[in-house]
């Protein structure tokens, strides 16, 4: 009986425990179940309407950090480097964090002396930021801002970014990165550079601090040299300390692609060379010349040079010069670059964007075109009138070299102005115009130069007889070098292709790639007949260049071309100014000689036009100042030079025991 009593007690006992438990269980549950929704009730509050204090710590938790990517090279044809990036940094100040500094003037000096500046230019830039914010500051007690804003959240704008340095150099880095003064910090920073300024800056052309081409090249490829920037994705803390990174928080950069351009810096560079050598010869203002593949059309060098030679004046826009001027002052004929002293790649091009009548090398392309319409042979004599002929309309024509009559052949060969102006008149202002136009003079070349010059060809409307007279010999029509290459590279190609113009390129072109042209200026037939009548021309020169002192003979490579001796041109007027009454628009007894030649005479490999900008008084006097005395020199010893460069097997001009009698 005291066992079964016993029994039910202890059972009752446990029962009332086990229901104790519960309750507490319960209780328990029940009060952190309250805390969970006073927290969660509390996060809400926060997030929809958080005090002030907190406003300044919120914002997005998740921050992405930008990796900046590597922008492809720009090589030469040969794969040669001209112009690559690498990263670099630059110095910058937190002026935020720079005023914390205890003791200002010690941090300055500190800051001025790692970064090789001195203390007023570090302390002038710092304080002015400093008073800056400090007067931010105080203007935001007056206004309140907008709800929801930046300044809300935040606090007014203060600047937090001061650049102190271009790109450092290591012993620069390490120096800053020992300072111990709050605000000083380094950015990496992306850097172009190009290995042969000195020769291609203003092909390749310059990056700006945006990282976008501005110029040239750099802009041309724009599209294909780019990076893509990579991101990391990082969740950080309170403090703005990482945390951890998602599994799909990293996307790396991605690079640029490389550009291949036509240029081959060693042609580039040979060029240059015999540019700069010409030039000096004759004591030119400056000068400018192309060579061209005249097969692919890729410009495979180009040269613009400007001299800084005494005695040089400006115009003054009053004074009238006369046609027979003879002395006076030496006037400057290029026009100013201002932005070519700032970097050499941002200057002109001005193979491409300035204008020059091309003269007398002008006539072998309206002697082609007479020729392909059937108004002459090249074994017809024209009467060449000793020299001095006056045409029907009362235009006074005169020739270098006085003769009664030539053929139609020695016409060109001794750039008769009265041969091409009689047999020119047989062909109608249409025809006429029509054939500059078909040699792609008055459009551009589409070689990627945003500030490219069409030239300037006259109107049908304003095409008149004296128009007609002038085209004949080179005046009345102005042109650049890159166009007069492309043109004459007509006469050097072979087979059907004879006689057209190729697509000019600033890339390298792949030989399975290259479209056939079928832009045709004259037919295969008298684009070749045009090309042995210009070998006379190149004859007459290497006779000349033998008897200089000392001779410059044994060429490599026999050529055929061209020259002309174009008086200099006015540029066009500055604001405010115009051409006085009385001046026709030349520097009469300046002159802008030229040359333009393309070889070996069999296969032609290389066009090259050369233009000299104003040969010196002296040259003038001793007659040495038509582009055979001081253009041709140059394109005869850049072309025999650049060919044998490119391995082109020798086949030099006849003697002159084979000119005198041909097999």
């Amino acid at each position: 009986m005291f066992g079964s009593s016993s029994q039910a007690g202890g059972a009752q006992t446990g029962a009332q425990t086990g229901a104790r438990i519960d309750r507490l269980t319960l209780f328990v549950f029940a009060g952190l179940s309250v805390m969970l929704v006073i927290l969660l009730g509390r996060v809400v509050q926060l997030q929809a309407a958080p005090p002030a204090p907190l406003l300044a710590l919120m914002g997005d938790r998740v921050t992405e950090a930008v990796e900046p990517g590597r922008r492809g090279d720009i090589l030469d044809r040969a794969g040669r480097i001209l112009a690559a990036s690498r990263f670099g940094y630059r110095a910058f100040i937190d002026p935020v964090e720079f005023a914390k500094n205890t003791d200002m003037g010690t941090a300055i000096d500190q800051t001025a002396r790692a970064l090789g500046l001195t203390f007023e230019e570090v302390r002038k830039e710092v304080m002015d930021r400093i008073a800056a914010n400090e007067a931010r500051k105080w203007q935001a007690q007056f206004y309140s801002p907008k709800p929801g804003s930046r300044e809300e959240r935040s606090g007014p704008a203060l600047s937090r970014f001061l650049p102190m340095s271009n790109i450092l150099d290591d012993a620069t880095i390490d120096a800053v990165k020992r300072l111990t003064v709050k605000g000083v910090h380094l950015e990496i920073r992306p850097v172009r550079e190009m290995t042969s300024d000195s020769l291609v800056a203003m092909l390749v052309g310059k990056v700006g601090f945006d990282g976008l081409g501005l110029i040239a090249a750099e802009r041309m490829f724009e599209d294909t040299v780019k990076p893509e920037s990579g991101l990391f994705r990082f969740v950080r803390d309170a403090r703005g300390q990482p945390l951890w990174v998602e599994p799909e928080g990293y996307e790396p950069p991605k690079r640029g692609q490389d550009v291949r351009l036509a240029i081959d810096l060693e042609l580039q560079r040979i060029l240059i060379q015999e540019m700069e050598r010409g030039l000096a010869d004759v004591d030119a203002q400056g000068g400018r010349a192309v060579l061209m593949d005249p097969r692919t059309g890729e410009v495979l060098a180009m040269a613009d040079l400007i001299r800084d030679v005494r005695g040089v004046v400006d115009y003054d826009w009053m004074t009238i010069i006369p046609k027979d001027k003879r002395g006076g002052p030496r006037y400057r004929v290029i026009p100013p670059d201002p932005e070519r002293a700032r970097h050499p790649a941002l200057g002109r091009n001005r193979c491409v964007t300035d204008i020059y009548e091309p003269g007398s090398t002008f006539k072998c392309f309206m002697w082609a075109a007479a020729t392909d319409l059937g108004l002459v042979a090249p074994s017809d004599t024209i009467d060449t009138e000793e020299g001095v002929w006056t045409t029907p309309y009362g235009r006074t024509i005169r020739d270098v070299v006085k003769r009664g009559s030539m053929s139609w052949r020695d016409v060109l060969v001794n750039s008769s102005n009265i041969g091409m102006v009689k047999v020119t008149s047989r062909m109608d202002a249409k025809q006429m115009r029509d054939a500059v136009l078909a040699f792609g003079f008055g459009s551009r070349t589409d070689l990627g130069f945003k500030s490219e010059s069409p030239g300037r060809v006259t109107s049908p409307k304003a095409w008149s007889k004296y128009t007609q007279t002038s085209v004949a010999f080179g005046h009345e029509i102005s042109v650049t070098p890159l166009q007069m290459a492309r043109a004459f590279s007509a006469f050097c190609r072979n087979a059907d292709e004879a006689g057209t113009l190729p697509d000019v390129h600033l890339t390298a072109v792949e030989s399975r790639s290259r479209e056939r042209v079928i832009r045709r200026a004259v037919s295969p037939d008298t684009a070749l007949l045009v090309r042995e009548t210009l070998r006379g021309v190149t004859h007459n020169l290497d006779k000349r260049l033998a008897l200089r002192d000392p001779p410059e003979k044994d060429w490599r490579y026999e050529l055929f071309g061209k020259s002309g001796t174009p008086d200099a041109p006015m540029s066009d007027p500055p604001q405010g100014k115009r051409r006085p009454k009385g001046s026709d628009g030349y520097f009469r007894g300046q002159y802008f000689p030229t040359f333009i030649a393309g070889g070996p005479v069999e296969e032609p490999r290389l066009v090259c036009v050369v233009v000299v900008e104003d040969p010196g008084p002296s040259a003038v006097e001793k007659r040495q100042h038509y582009g055979a005395y001081s253009a041709g020199p140059i394109v005869r010893r850049t072309m025999d030079r650049a060919l044998a460069y490119l391995g082109v097997p020798a086949s030099p001009p006849p003697s002159e025991d084979q000119q005198a009698h041909p097999e």
